[in-house]
């Protein structure tokens, strides 16, 4: 596969160099395709002039929109996803840094669960809005700074689980205690980057209504062709298309900058000496919104956490992540009486069903079998979700989904 060109990179990275010079770089495909969609992410190897005078390497990774990919810059709408993922890093990042430094915590405390940013440019045109082909986000690769990409044909145990719950707390609450803190900032510099992300509006009515037959054949194998539970579940994807149709969220007590894609894949690990997960990072932002908290809890559970393990453990995960949630309001002085722990589960109950839907077609995406995948970027189209029908790993995991769902009262 030939790897896309990446003009003036120079430009993008120097002002986060702290003075230095990139002098010469090369560039190889990160990911493969099945691994990522909305993106392409670069590898990069560079060589770095010190102020000093000393040559250091400096690895990098290069997001740019799907330029390889006509149906994939359809679906995922870089002029969106491209400028949301650049304002994390931006905006929401520095914007939460400041706040925490004002209420008293030292810099090593600062919140550091993204990549560190080295730049990004929506276009060659600086005097231009929109985005276009030579769009790149630069951030540092987390590879080269000790942190392991998750494996989609391995779910997540307890221990990373809990860590992934305590994390997406932080990541939650911290925003919401902005918004409540600096009101004005957060409606002009943030609140506008973060819109409701509606993908079947690309899709195409064919597109929509192949995956609407494959999941209906799916879900009649799981559910072993009991009609009325399939009738069930097709009601929850209505309500989840609705949901995508509605108006921008208001704000509430639960309402935060939500990931909207949080699976195995968008996380990666850092493990002490032991082989234990200590530390991790989200990578991935494009469709990133403005919604309630619960979508990410409900979506991470099911669609990448062991079913045994989800099993044994849903509602202590709630309560660890509730607890996180509350410790780190606390810590930036927001008052938490209305955050009670009720509230909590009424929203996750409120939510549940809406969200119920997105695990269940993304299991098709996360255990799709290698083998069914091209090599190249360019031929990676919906078929993924096709050739995969009736694979008895997704079937199963669908099966857990259902019932662990009606388990827990979700649905």
């Amino acid at each position: 596969m030939s790897v896309p060109e990446i003009v003036d990179l120079k430009g993008v990275v120097e002002p986060h160099l702290e003075g230095g010079e990139l002098q010469s770089y090369s560039a190889r495909y990160l990911t493969k395709p099945g691994d990522n969609y909305g993106s392409c992410i670069l590898s990069i190897s560079s060589k770095i002039k010190r102020p000093n005078g000393l040559i250091e390497d400096l690895a990098l990774i290069a997001k740019l929109p799907p330029v390889t990919n006509e149906l994939f810059w359809q679906i995922f709408q870089p002029e969106r996803t491209c400028i949301t993922e650049n304002n994390v890093y931006q905006s929401v990042v520095p914007e939460i840094h400041r706040l925490q430094l004002e209420a008293g915590l030292p810099k090593d405390k600062l919140y550091n669960g993204v990549p560190r940013y080295y730049g990004s440019r929506i276009s060659l045109n600086i005097n231009t809005n929109k985005v276009d082909r030579d769009a790149v986000l630069v951030q540092e690769n987390l590879q080269a700074s000790g942190y392991k990409a998750g494996n989609r044909h391995k779910m997540l145990d307890s221990v990373h689980t809990k860590l992934v719950l305590e994390s997406l707390a932080q990541y939650h609450a911290l925003p919401i205690a902005l918004r409540l803190r600096k009101p004005e900032i957060f409606a002009k510099y943030i609140r506008p980057y973060f819109k409701r992300f509606n993908m079947n509006n690309t899709m195409g009515h064919d597109m929509k209504e192949a995956m609407r037959k494959e999941i209906v054949e799916d879900l009649q194998i799981a559910t072993h062709n009991d009609d009325t539970a399939v009738d069930e579940i097709l009601e929850l994807f209505e309500l989840y298309d609705r949901w995508l149709e509605q108006p921008e969220a208001v704000d509430g007590l639960y309402t935060s900058l939500v990931h909207c894609d949080m699976w195995i894949n968008n996380i990666m690990f850092r493990y002490d000496d032991k082989g234990q997960p200590s530390h991790l990072k989200f990578v991935d932002f494009q469709i990133a919104q403005y919604e309630s908290i619960a979508h990410d809890i409900i979506f991470v559970l099911f669609s990448s956490v062991e079913s045994a393990v989800l099993e044994d453990n849903f509602d202590e995960f709630l309560k660890i992540y509730y607890n996180a949630f509350i410790m780190n309001l606390v810590e930036v002085q927001i008052p938490t009486t209305n955050y009670t722990y009720e509230s909590f589960l009424n929203e996750v109950l409120r939510v549940a069903p809406i969200e119920f839907p997105h695990p269940l077609v993304m299991t098709k995406v996360i255990l799709a079998d290698n083998s069914t995948l091209p090599e190249d970027f360019k031929d990676l189209d919906i078929s993924v979700i096709t050739k995969n029908r009736g694979l008895d790993t997704i079937i199963k995991r669908m099966e857990d989904i259902l019932r662990l769902g009606k388990k827990f009262k979700l649905y």
